[in-house]
């Protein structure tokens, strides 16, 4: 008998001899590994592994898709007060209607959406999910350039935040099943790199095309190029077969060629996931982290132009160095968390804790010092405040993948991003009422001090992140040895019924 979980996993489960787990493959070669035999014209036999260039060709054309597709997310911030003049909007209205009612209306059907998608991609091709995503998202921001009236505008904005609420969970279930525990806080960091870069792409093609070709013409630079990949990626990618990268299921794979992990997301399994410490976590930072982030999105390229007298060329730079801190704290953080993840589990929640709760200072510095005077320490500044922030990010996520089944993936990260547009939607409305009693820089540093809070409840998944993977290991065991018992006992009936 194999020791472990070797070539052959019935004999392991039952104890039988070689004799019978031949038999077990062979009925598994008739009836398929969930025990159903296919006809026919049944459905097409189980997907092959995929190869590491496979793999890496599918990572890259999926956060380039999400790359482009993000680039829509924040091409009004740097025109806020062109598109309010363009309406004949006071400077009231300009932070009411604009920075508050379509920012929060953008973010809040994303939510929606995400739970939508998320629920969905456990039960339908995920690329194909991704591609209407894009369709949905990238055809409102082509129409924008017809846009004559406010109405129309909001109605655009909420097309285009279902679609970006909906391709976050995607992306990373996609990239879940790429990639094992060891590499996915690497792999999420990669991902979130690629989302931050094309809102900074298209915060910067805004802020440097909008005031001489108009603030409509970024919608349709950015929309374009996006489609084109989106229909590249759905001829030259396959849905990644779920389950195969993790440990419990690994050599199951291997030894049986024709295993099809094909769980699915239950309410028993919802309320699993919902009661799992790390989760609630990992989700529930959103909503305070996501305020300052709603603010600096929404708010502080205008605010840096008119109340600190900056261009809005300078001001759409301090924007693009947070991008560009932002990046490097992704992309570093995620490899640091990373490797102090494989070193010990529970010290990541604590180094992106306290990372984000830094994050504060140098916020505070962009918003009250003299930034015009001190125009490079404004940007080193902003450089901190996106490292120190954007560490919580890739993290956050590698740890939802790593506690939570492949069928549950969709819907905890769904969740998340729930949350997230969330604290996006209402945290702008939150600051364009505390600007009205406050004024906006009061306003902004109260936004600014939602990391604090963020970075504290993280830290206490530091005391259950690596039981809760341990459990998840448990249970896909439970799985195999459920699923090993059922085709079991169909070829036991099937043997019955040729008897008779």
């Amino acid at each position: 008998m194999a020791s472990g979980w070797g070539p052959e996993p019935f004999e392991i489960l039952d104890g039988g001899t070689k004799e019978e787990a031949a038999d077990a493959r062979a009925g598994e070669a008739e009836f398929g590994a969930s025990g159903v035999k296919a006809s026919a014209g049944g459905p097409p036999p189980p997907p092959t592994a995929v190869s590491r260039r496979e793999a890496a060709y599918m990572m890259a054309i999926f956060c380039l898709t999400g790359c482009l597709l993000f680039a829509d997310q924040n091409l009004m911030a740097p025109n806020l007060t062109a598109v309010a003049r363009d309406f004949g909007f006071s400077p009231d209205q300009r932070d009411r209607l604009l920075g508050g009612v379509v920012a929060a209306s953008f973010y809040l059907v994303g939510a929606p959406a995400a739970l939508l998608f998320g629920w969905l991609c456990d039960r339908v091709d995920r690329r194909r999910l991704l591609f209407a995503a894009v369709v949905l998202g990238e055809a409102p921001a082509l129409l924008t350039l017809a846009v004559r009236h406010y109405w129309q505008l909001l109605l655009l904005r909420v097309l285009t935040g279902i679609s970006l609420g909906g391709a976050f969970p995607l992306i990373f279930s996609l990239v879940g099943d790429l990639t094992t525990t060891a590499r996915r806080a690497t792999a999420a960091a990669v991902i979130q790199v690629s989302l931050g870069a094309g809102l900074a792409v298209g915060q910067g093609i805004a802020g440097f095309v909008g005031p001489s070709l108009g603030w409509r013409a970024p919608f349709a630079i950015v929309a374009a190029p996006t489609v084109v990949l989106a229909v590249l990626m759905l001829c030259t990618t396959r849905d990644p077969p779920r389950g195969r990268t993790e440990e419990a299921l690994a050599e199951v794979f291997e030894g049986n060629p024709g295993f099809v992990y094909d769980e699915r997301m239950t309410w028993s399994k919802a309320g699993i996931l919902l009661r799992t410490p790390t989760n609630i976590c990992a989700i529930g930072q959103g909503l305070f982290g996501c305020i300052p982030w709603g603010m600096l999105l929404t708010f502080l390229n205008d605010f840096l132009a008119q109340e600190r007298r900056l261009s809005v060329q300078a001001a759409t730079t301090v924007l693009l160095c947070i991008g560009i801190g932002g990046a490097l704290g992704v992309l570093g953080g995620g490899l640091l968390g990373q490797w102090i993840y494989n070193r010990r589990k529970a010290a990541m929640p604590v180094f992106i804790g306290l990372s984000t709760m830094l994050g504060t200072l140098p916020m505070w510095y962009v918003l009250n010092g003299d930034v015009g005077r001190r125009y490079t320490a404004a940007l080193v500044a902003a450089l901190g405040v996106g490292f120190a922030s954007s560490t919580m990010g890739p993290n956050a996520r590698a740890m939802l993948l790593n506690v939570n089944e492949p069928e549950m993936r969709g819907l905890a990260l769904a969740l998340q991003s729930m949350l997230d547009d969330l604290g996006k939607g209402l945290g702008p409305v939150f600051v364009a009422a505390l600007i009205s009693g406050l004024g906006r820089t009061a306003a902004l540093n109260v936004a600014a001090a939602g990391w604090l809070p963020c970075g504290a409840l993280i830290l206490l998944a530091a005391f259950s992140v690596e039981r809760d993977e341990e459990a998840v290991q448990a249970r896909l065991r439970q799985s195999i040895v459920r699923m090993a018992e059922e085709v079991g006992e169909r070829e036991l009936l099937t043997a019955a019924g040729s008897q008779h």
